[in-house]
């Protein structure tokens, strides 16, 4: 289904899921749990390090997918012991399947869903920081993965996957609402209205055609790098 501006399809019900937020590991990674309230069934948003800290998260409820942003090491280094507990399914994207520890089950396709206690997440495809980055949007929460953190996008390693990532969070990301939670691959959480406003005034100005790396959007050009080691 297309995305319209200010649109966020399947609005759920309040209350409908609950978000569990776990950070974990050296870099301050975030993983979460999704959970239905009405089955108890769970998601699980990526296997970082310390994986029992995710399970013990998890613990009640029955993980029917484990849901990877992308591959880099940060974001798997708690893959095989997460998925040998709790024997769920693997989504990730067609191109960074072979870079997972196991073969995963499923490969997430943009705009595609995956439905939990009768709730629809929605698959938004946002290459850039990697081939196969990728956000989870359930309603007013998008888990952006390292696509997009406060005050800026994901790291880049080129000025090409600058631009593409910077043009693929506007297209596909930026359309949403103001008032959409941002719950990122690490760190702090922020508001989708706040990027945007902060980004209008990054694309207001001229900038070097080499621009890549630990972007921040109210900086004059490259920023400190932030947890994500990769």
């Amino acid at each position: 289904m297309p995305i319209s501006p200010h649109h966020t399809p399947s609005m759920p019900a309040p209350g409908a899921l609950e978000i569990r937020k776990v950070s974990a590991g050296p870099y301050d990674n975030n993983a979460y749990v999704i959970v239905s309230r009405a089955t108890g069934e769970s998601v699980i948003v990526d296997t970082p390090a310390e994986p029992e800290k995710v399970l013990a998260a998890a613990a009640g409820t029955e993980v029917r997918a484990i849901l990877i942003t992308h591959c880099h090491p940060d974001h798997i280094q708690g893959h095989r012991e997460i998925v040998a507990a709790t024997g769920a399914p693997v989504w990730v994207h067609q191109s960074e399947a072979e870079m997972l520890p196991l073969p995963p089950q499923h490969l997430f396709q943009h705009l595609g869903a995956i439905q939990l206690g009768g709730q629809s997440l929605t698959i938004l495809h946002v290459p850039g920081h990697t081939t196969g980055g990728t956000a989870i949007l359930w309603g007013k929460q998008l888990f952006s993965g390292d696509t997009l953190f406060p005050n800026g996008p994901g790291k880049t390693w080129s000025p090409e996957a600058f631009l593409q990532l910077v043009s693929m969070l506007k297209e596909r990301i930026f359309i949403l609402g103001d008032d959409i939670a941002v719950r990122p691959g690490h760190g702090a959480d922020t508001l989708l209205g706040r990027e945007k406003q902060q980004f209008r005034l990054f694309e207001s100005r001229p900038h070097s055609p080499d621009l890549c790396g630990d972007v921040l959007w109210l900086a004059p050009s490259t920023a400190p790098s932030r947890a994500d080691p990769s």
